[in-house]
């Protein structure tokens, strides 16, 4: 897209210049703005108040000051964003090095044809007005996802606490259970729980990967033994397997040492067997076990579930596709979860994997330091 001259202003250092009428007239003829200042000093007074989309000056009258001026103008704000474009003769060549070692400045050598220097001057306004509109669209896209993560922190902040209620009293009314005598309100009552249970999940997640979104979330690693931690939150879901009559098989009973953040990991395989029941038959079961590897526990959860379908595989833990996934209860998922667990993971100094068969099911994988590792 050709630049129109007429939006841009530049800026002249007269007095580097052995005629700078002409020059002025030539880029004036070129329907260019053009600022006039006598000497250094003053260019830099008039980048203060008007800043130019370019700067332009003669080095041959300043040899051997050349590279101080550039220097000057690449050292001071806001000049140092502001193209150069110097003009230099042959016979001072030897300048034109260093002058290059700085950002957005060029030159052109004489004797030059005046539609070279136009064209050279373009050529940089080209440059700039590419820059402006990345600027630009950056901003555009941070202030967008500051705006989506807000919305997300505001919606997860204000239904934890409603449905935080719901969930306690859920856990009230789990001990008058029992005395539930028709099978279809027990199962109405293990499907709000079990509801309940995921909304809460997922607002958890939420509000965590928005933290992490926006660098939020701290890591706080210690040693402590993954198998007590495992052991602690198959607890948590003996309750929402047995409601679809699922066994999960805890063999990770040894105690293993690793060195992460306990709060994150916990949130892992909260999210690891909350997403194997959802994709698990009734009556299948999941698996846990702790591998030991060279500096590193092995962590696997698997089930005999549906599997994932080899064109979500691909898809599954990458943070600018968006999933949805059904479990066997039609139970609905975002994936958001996995990739939340994957980053956790991974800031943790450990490796997150899965592997799948549709029909026959999935396991997911993970990795922890036994001892802190160095970034």
């Amino acid at each position: 897209m050709p630049i129109d001259n007429s939006k841009y202003t530049l800026l002249l250092i007269m007095s580097s210049f052995s005629d700078p009428e002409a020059i002025s007239a030539l880029l004036q003829d070129a329907n260019f703005h053009v600022q006039e200042a006598t000497d250094l000093e003053v260019a830099l007074q008039l980048i203060q108040m008007t800043p130019p989309d370019l700067i332009l000056l003669d080095i041959d009258q300043a040899i051997p000051e050349t590279t101080s001026i550039i220097r000057k103008l690449k050292n001071s704000t806001p000049s140092a964003t502001i193209p150069v474009l110097f003009i230099v003769s042959i016979s001072n060549e030897s300048y034109i090095p260093e002058c290059l070692t700085y950002d957005n400045v060029d030159f052109v050598t004489k004797p030059y044809r005046p539609e070279e220097l136009i064209i050279r001057i373009q050529h940089q306004l080209l440059l700039l007005r590419a820059e402006r509109t990345i600027r630009k669209q950056n901003e555009k896209l941070k202030k967008t996802l500051e705006a989506r993560d807000k919305l997300y922190s505001v919606i997860a902040h204000d239904l934890r606490a409603p449905i935080g209620t719901i969930k306690m009293i859920n856990s009230s009314l789990e001990n008058q259970k029992s005395k539930i005598k028709d099978p279809d309100i027990r199962k109405l009552f293990e499907m709000i729980n079990t509801t309940t249970e995921e909304a809460f999940n997922l607002l958890e997640n939420l509000l965590r990967w928005t933290r992490n979104q926006n660098g939020k979330t701290k890591l706080y690693a210690t040693h402590f033994n993954l198998g007590k931690v495992i052991k602690q939150v198959v607890t948590l879901f003996t309750t929402i397997a047995a409601a679809k009559e699922i066994t999960i098989n805890n063999h990770a009973c040894e105690k293993m040492t690793v060195y992460a953040d306990e709060d994150m990991v916990k949130t892992v395989l909260r999210n690891l067997l909350s997403n194997a029941i959802k994709f698990t038959y009734p009556g299948g079961q999941i698996d846990i076990t702790l591998s030991p590897l060279p500096g590193y526990v092995l962590t696997s959860v698997k089930d005999n579930g549906k599997g994932i379908a080899k064109d979500m595989q691909a898809k599954l833990l990458k943070t600018n596709e968006y999933v949805t996934t059904y479990g066997t209860r039609n139970e609905k998922g975002s994936g958001l979860g996995l990739i939340l667990s994957q980053e956790f993971i991974k800031m943790n100094k450990g490796k997150f994997w899965f592997s799948s068969q549709e029909g026959v099911g999935t396991t997911f994988f993970f990795t922890l330091p036994h001892t802190p590792l160095s970034s």
